[in-house]
């Protein structure tokens, strides 16, 4: 009542006068939703429709692609590819419900039928290509590929189809065709005498379609599983197996559950049980069922010594292999050659996806390679800012210490003294009353004798650090190694250039800063030749003392303060540098 209850309420919703698009197309995917689960309904419902009466291209077209998937699922074979064709053509050049992937699905399924495998999985690949396919069509298109290659016996295309196809409706929680992908998998592993795999996948699908109550696909597997046991001689197991499921096959699966029981007891030599199961493969109307019957009657005789009735049954096991041949030659030639011509063009097209990866690759490496440049340039620029920043602060220091130094030289002292005295000239001829500038002129008098003061104390404390250091004990060692120890030899140990170095931080701590401080990177030899100037050795007692020739130190002391001025210098200018802070 339900079914038609939903066809005539769909037929008058549809054929209404001035029925709007919208509530038409709500409708055809009603329709639409009962093809899966009701096909002979919608089948139904798709009949009692006038295609004229349907507003707007777009409901006509889906109106005939619902025709043929309606069909489909109604296991209504298809026999011309004209509707598929120009159902196709409209949605390729009109976007319309996500249908394109669809129409190719079924473009593949109407080739299928008209058994062109090689223009079927062409359509299968394109609904797959599409980048709008939904999960469902997606799957069925791979199952549907791998049924093919199964066909055709290209086992190493249909296991991965097969494999994809389970992926994606485990993913989309279809189970039922799931499980049925699986037992296809299992059929193609016992194909390929691969038993105990295939075993494994028979019992799993058994106990899952259990667990989901789905006696069809139970009953289906039990009779692939018992042709098994049946290969390995478990003539028990495979007996048992048929007896559970004889109530429970399907039509479909009829002629083979009789072939299997032929089988069985022609293996037992149970000869009543074999003649019984043989006559009804012999009389029924597929040519390979009676092919089967025929030729177990023919070895059963040979083996019962039933001359007549062999040489009989191999006769028309003889006829019926030339019939089935004739029919058969020219279609799997074509088949095999065009599944042959299609492996090959799907070759060429993995070879063209792999270029383009490697050209991607390719690319991906050259941006990397340019943004690792830039990156590289970026950083060498930072490092060198930041090093120009340094050595421009250590250049700013170096000139206060310098200034400051200049302050307090002898030069500055006598300069400042005859400032003095001009202004005590100046204050003396002043009047008295003018009392404001005498007061200035009393305050940069002061000022000037305050610097005087400060360069007389910082010059006292240097000669005392030059005395002191002069006359220390482990000092005038090194003086007196210089006068007695033979030319080339090592007058200092390295332990002993450390003691001298300590020396020297301890008497001229800021010197040290300032040498460890400089814009450029100096030596451990320049380090030495430096504190060796600032103590007051002469050039040629620096050059025993570092083991180097005069006219090394000369260089090396010309060369430093070319590297701190940039321009060029003499020797004694880097002494001068020296001796100034």
């Amino acid at each position: 009542m339900k079914h038609i209850f939903a066809v005539i309420l769909s037929i008058l919703l549809l054929t209404a006068c001035g029925e709007r698009e919208s509530v038409q197309f709500g409708k055809l995917q009603f329709i639409d939703s009962l093809a899966e689960s009701q096909p002979d309904s919608a089948v139904t419902m798709i009949k009692a429709i006038n295609r004229d009466t349907l507003l707007g291209n777009d409901n006509k077209y889906y109106f005939d692609l619902l025709e043929i998937r309606t069909n489909d699922k109604a296991y209504i074979a298809h026999t011309s590819d004209s509707a598929i064709l120009s159902v196709i053509n409209y949605f390729e050049n009109h976007d319309f419900n996500n249908l394109l992937p669809v129409a190719y699905y079924y473009g593949g399924r109407v080739y299928s039928d008209i058994g062109d495998a090689p223009q079927a999985l062409e359509y299968f690949q394109k609904a797959l290509d599409c980048k709008n396919i939904n999960i469902h069509t997606k799957a069925v298109a791979y199952s549907q590929m791998a049924r093919i290659y199964n066909e055709q016996k290209v086992f190493d295309l249909a296991i991965p189809a097969y494999k994809k196809a389970m992926e994606l409706n485990k993913e989309n929680n279809n189970y039922i065709n799931l499980l049925y992908n699986k037992h296809s998998l299992g059929e193609i592993l016992f194909a390929q005498n691969q038993n105990d795999s295939a075993l494994i996948i028979f019992n799993d699908v058994i106990n899952l379609s259990k667990e989901i109550r789905y006696t069809k696909l139970i009953a289906s597997t039990k009779l692939s599983l018992a042709e098994l046991y049946l290969f390995n001689n478990e003539y028990k197991k495979a007996s048992n197996l048929l007896n559970s499921i004889r109530n429970y096959i399907s039509q479909e699966d009829s002629i083979s559950i009789i072939n299997t029981y032929a089988h069985l007891y022609y293996r037992l030599n149970d000869i009543d049980s074999t003649i019984y199961y043989c006559s009804k493969l012999v009389k029924s109307q597929s040519l390979n069922a009676q092919l089967n019957g025929y030729n177990i009657l023919a070895n059963l005789h040979i083996q019962n010594n039933r001359t007549k009735d062999a040489y009989d049954a191999i006769i028309m096991s003889t006829r019926l292999s030339d019939s089935i041949r004739k029919l058969n030659t020219p279609y799997e030639i074509r088949q095999l050659s065009s599944i042959y011509n299609y492996q090959i063009r799907e070759r060429e097209n993995n070879k063209l996806k792999q270029k383009a990866q490697e050209n991607e690759i390719k690319i991906i490496s050259l941006i990397s390679t340019i943004v690792m440049v830039i990156i590289i340039a970026l950083f060498v620029i930072y490092i060198t800012r930041k090093r120009k920043r340094i050595i421009k602060l250590k250049l700013q220091n170096i000139e206060l210490l310098l200034k400051q130094s200049n302050e307090f030289s002898e030069n500055t002292i006598a300069h400042n003294n005859k400032k003095i005295a001009h202004l005590e000239s100046q204050i003396s001829s002043i009047n008295s009353e003018n009392q404001s500038l005498i007061q200035e002129l009393e305050n940069q008098k002061k000022l000037l004798a305050l610097s005087i003061e400060n360069a007389i104390i910082y010059k006292k404390q240097k000669d005392n650090a030059i005395f002191t250091f002069n006359n220390d004990s482990f000092i005038k060692e090194i003086h007196n190694r210089i006068h007695n120890y033979p030319v080339n030899k090592n007058i200092l140990s390295e332990k002993e250039w450390t003691i001298l170095c300590e020396k020297i931080s301890i008497l001229f701590p800021s010197f040290v800063n300032t040498l460890q401080n400089l814009p450029f990177k100096i030596s451990s030899y320049e380090f030495r030749v430096s504190i060796l100037i600032k103590t007051n050795f002469s050039p040629k007692e620096i050059a025993r003392l570092t083991n180097h020739t005069d006219a090394s130190v000369s260089m090396t002391r010309a060369r430093l303060h070319k590297k701190l001025t940039g321009s060029n210098s003499h020797s004694i200018d880097w002494d001068k540098f020296i001796h100034s802070i």
